[in-house]
């Protein structure tokens, strides 16, 4: 893929991400794994175990891409940005946009690896 496709695409696929963690009452400049990092490693929180769950899920679906710990880069990458944690209702519908996002995504990336092993992440490509 050509490097200004990869950048639309990737550009695309950042905006979706902003735009389901401002649906599920996080900022919206800000990822969804970005806000998973933040929570899960950077704060103390009484739902640090539900974050870092999350966080397992993100990181598990693109580690074969991005590597391992993609959510506490993509906090480091966002870290100027506000993280809000959202009531209960919200962290319970990022829960469900996660599962069922992290699920058909994992299995498209699995796909992409076999048919394009260069695009597999390699150790120190960060």
């Amino acid at each position: 893929m050509r490097g200004a496709n990869r950048s639309w695409i990737r550009n695309v696929m950042v905006a979706i991400d902003q735009l389901g963690n401002a649906i599920a009452g996080g900022n919206p400049d800000a990822t969804i794994s970005a806000r998973c990092g933040y929570f899960s490693r950077v704060i103390e929180t009484p739902f640090r175990r539900y974050w870092r769950f999350l966080e397992r899920v993100i990181n598990t679906t693109l580690q074969p891409i991005d590597g391992p710990d993609h959510c506490y880069q993509s906090y480091l990458w966002d870290r100027a940005e506000k993280h809000e944690e959202g009531s209960d209702y919200m962290r319970a519908l990022l829960g469900v946009i996660v599962i069922l996002v992290c699920i058909p995504v994992g299995l498209i990336i699995r796909f992409y690896i076999i048919i394009f092993p260069g695009a597999r992440w390699k150790k120190g490509t960060k």
